[in-house]
């Protein structure tokens, strides 16, 4: 097996961990009526686990607005919307969710000055992780023209695109799917459970009682950085251990630089948000990733219900103020929510 694909497995095995870590917090002493669902959707293996209720029905449902969602925004599906405005340049009458995710995509662009822009799909379409190809300097110049948010004209009827720009919503997607489920799961009686998008782990409530522990990679490690108690919660980590190859010598990952078409060399490995929104957490792993340690941890300290942990290349742990470590245990300081 490659490293690749052996870093693929650890995920997973990572995944698992957090995950058994947050059950048997719970059942300690106890027993809790458990349903859960693992599928396929979005590129990735999900989970949706709901604790404390015999309610399928609404697990069922979870799971297939997770299935509905993901065709929706995928670039790749010929048959998603999302595909036909990148295709035609135009969608008239598009739905509400793509109508939402995109004007989300298009705030955290604004707030990234562009570093962090929805349109990248012409470059992360040269970047072939499958195959491990680098694209030539002339490739990446081209793709680089077509990139700029502001290429998305939006109305109430209508998304379009100018200049050639395409949308690639795969570092906003995943939160915002896990968004609208839980709060489906929510609205249909559900009080504690985990939605978890390959990694992107969304919590509702508390855990029996306690503080769910949700789990942060070691990157390009089989082992835990730590762990996260939290409720109401959304932890999402955006790493170059996630996606990537390596190639004479170099670690080529998907966390592309708009401005250079190149991944970015920053001396980071992971940003993990914490956030009540899985939206936001979601776009910010990625946009503070991008800005590197120092100007990623002072966006976020700016942001009042985020916190953040950034991992380096030495393995060494940044906090953003609102958190506290204790040996493997992150907490965040006051309140249920970040502050």
């Amino acid at each position: 097996m490659n490293r690749r694909k052996r870093l693929t497995s650890v995920l997973i095995f990572a995944i698992v961990v957090a995950l058994i870590m947050s059950l048997s917090a719970g059942l300690k002493g106890c027993f809790r009526q458990t349903l859960s669902r693992t599928f396929f959707a979005a590129d990735t293996v999900c989970t949706i686990t709901v604790y404390g209720t015999n309610n399928e029905k609404a697990l069922d449902g979870g799971v297939d607005l997770v299935l509905t969602l993901s065709n929706m925004l995928n670039c790749k599906d010929e048959n998603s919307e999302l595909y036909k405005l990148n295709k035609t340049g135009e969608i008239k009458n598009p739905s509400v969710q793509l109508l939402e995710v995109i004007n989300y995509g298009i705030y955290f662009s604004k707030e990234g000055n562009g570093i962090f822009d929805i349109t990248v799909k012409p470059l992360s379409l040269l970047w072939d992780f499958k195959n491990e190809t680098v694209p030539n300097k002339t490739e990446i110049s081209k793709a680089l023209a077509k990139i700029n948010y502001k290429n998305i004209e939006v109305s109430e009827n209508s998304i379009t695109l100018k200049n050639g720009s395409e949308i690639d919503l795969g570092a906003i997607a995943k939160g915002y799917i896990a968004e609208k489920t839980i709060y489906f799961l929510e609205e249909n009686g559900v009080k504690s459970g985990i939605v978890n998008l390959g990694g992107n782990v969304s919590v509702i409530g508390k855990n029996g009682g306690k503080d769910f522990s949700v789990g942060i990679q070691n990157p390009f490690k089989e082992d835990l950085a730590a762990t996260v108690k939290c409720r109401d919660m959304s932890v999402v980590t955006s790493g170059i251990y996630q996606r990537y190859f390596e190639k004479k010598g170099n670690i080529y990952h998907h966390l592309l630089n708009t401005k250079t078409g190149y991944p970015e060399q920053n001396g980071l490995y992971s940003v993990t948000i914490i956030s009540p929104s899985a939206t936001s957490a979601d776009a910010l792993s990625t946009l503070c990733f991008l800005q590197g340690l120092e100007k990623g941890r002072e966006y976020i300290e700016n942001i009042k219900d985020a916190e953040a942990v950034f991992i380096t290349e030495n393995y060494e742990i940044h906090l953003t103020s609102g958190l506290k470590k204790q040996g493997d245990i992150i907490e965040i300081l006051k309140g249920d929510t970040p502050q």
